[in-house]
């Protein structure tokens, strides 16, 4: 499914051992040296999952960014040269662990899915409890796949997209086979995954208290909202809007805006830091790069940022100020709640369709510039979710709706942006305006808000 197993007592743990960092204790017991009745297969089996529970200690205890290969083997009491026989490099070796502990947990879900009597309603909360259940008894590897992969580049993103597409699939099949439900688009149960996503991540984040069968009844009430007969005519309606937004596209890019004039000095290092972050490691980015690719003299540079994370920082706070001027408007607190839940998010979404720096931004580099852009980032799905819905008619009918709503945004924007297709977000504004729109006045009224405004929009 846009956030740590047991560590033994340190007491216990051996003295560290050749190839082993020094001043960093094995957690796990070395094979004997010299001859001994285990097979070469088995050896390398025996060091790779020392290696995986080591990446997850390490990652969990320094965050990716910060975790070191002389860390891992320094935990898995292995060599180094034990560690590049099998994996290239830090982030080959953190890709494999994440593709062990997902593909488990998915494989349990499915299999408790699959297992469990009863309606969709029970099989969802049995699916559910477990994933909460393994989050909270292992939170470090937990915080592995749902926090940190998205801190890990591009590589991490993409392995993040296959986990939720696999359980997008999962969703999908049962909402089709379930007699009681119906089907629902791909982009509704994209965003259903993706506030999931959000919801557990976070939860994992704050810590265990909160990953317990409370939280999974919530993530049931949450993803069965959507659920309504009428589902059937979604797919015809979203198409249109999708045929809109297309036409749009064609004729924006046969008839250019003007490009916009260079910006003073702080205006042109802001873009030119994210351009650069795009197409480069954003570790690996300079002040004197930043500022000689800006056209900027460093000097310059050095007088309004103190170093390359203050202008990053800068410059995803400048997106965010674009952005929430965006849904601060004034008609979602007011009787017209419904309609401009749909125009604000249309807006929102052709915003950074026609910015796709900016989407990549959001969806990407910044999980890869540290801590504070990665809160900076969340903090603004939180803001744009709150005020998409504070002007609300009604008490939401879960209490995860904010939450949701800001994952389930985060996650459509991080998946247009990792297939390529970020100009075509304004077309997914009626399937977000419904997910948006269905927790506080049901998914009936929803549908019939988005039905009436079609006729507008196609004209």
């Amino acid at each position: 499914m846009s956030e740590r197993g047991g560590r033994a007592n340190a007491a216990k743990r051996p003295k560290p051992v050749k190839g082993a960092s020094a001043g960093i204790a094995p957690i796990y017991k070395r094979l004997p040296h010299g001859p001994h009745r285990l097979a070469r297969g088995e050896v390398i089996r025996h060091q790779r999952a020392r290696i995986h529970g080591a990446m997850v200690e390490a990652v969990a205890e320094s965050g990716y960014e910060r975790t070191s290969v002389k860390q891992v083997i320094g935990l898995a009491g292995v060599s180094r040269r034990s560690f590049y026989e099998q994996f290239a490099n830090k982030e080959e070796c953190f890709l494999a662990t994440f593709d062990l502990i997902a593909g488990r947990e998915i494989k349990r879900m499915r299999k408790t899915y699959i297992a469990t009597d009863g309606d969709l309603e029970e099989r969802l909360l049995a699916s559910f409890s477990g994933l909460t259940a393994q989050a909270g008894e292992n939170r470090k590897a937990a915080t592995l796949v749902l926090l940190e992969a998205r801190t890990a580049g591009s590589a991490g993103t993409l392995r993040l997209r296959r986990a939720t597409t696999t359980c997008e699939q999962m969703l999908a099949h049962g909402f089709l086979a379930a007699p009681e439900a119906s089907p629902l688009p791909g982009p509704i149960v994209r965003g259903i995954t993706g506030g999931l996503h959000g919801v557990i991540a976070q939860a994992t984040s704050a810590g265990r208290k909160r990953l317990d069968r409370g939280l999974s009844e919530e993530m049931v009430r949450w993803t069965l909202l959507f659920q309504t007969p009428a589902a059937a005519k979604m797919d015809e309606l979203m198409a249109a809007a999708l045929n809109v937004r297309m036409r749009q596209i064609s004729l924006a890019r046969a008839h250019p805006r003007p490009s916009a004039p260079p910006g003073d000095e702080r205006t042109r290092l802001l873009e030119e830091i994210l351009r650069l972050a795009a197409l480069h490691e954003y570790r690996e980015l300079t002040a004197p790069q930043i500022a000689d690719e800006a056209g900027v003299p460093i000097d310059a540079f050095l007088e309004v940022f103190a170093n390359r994370d203050e202008c990053f920082l800068a410059a995803l706070q400048m997106i965010s100020d674009r952005l929430l001027a965006i849904a601060a408007d004034p008609e979602l607190v007011s009787s017209q709640w419904p309609i401009a839940v749909r125009r604000v998010l249309g807006e929102l979404l052709s915003y950074l369709g026609e910015h796709p720096l900016y989407a990549r931004t959001i969806a990407q580099e910044a999980f890869a510039a540290g801590a504070e852009a990665v809160e900076d980032t969340l903090d603004l799905m939180d803001a744009i979710a709150t005020l998409l819905t504070e002007g609300a008619p009604a008490q939401a009918r879960s209490a995860l709706a904010v939450e949701g709503i800001a994952g389930a945004l985060l996650h459509t924007i991080r998946c247009q942006v990792a297939s390529g297709r970020v100009q075509l977000l304004g077309a997914l504004s009626e399937h977000l305006s419904y997910l948006v729109l269905v927790p506080f006045i049901g998914a009936e009224a929803a549908l019939e808000v988005l039905a009436e405004e079609m006729p507008r929009r196609l004209s």
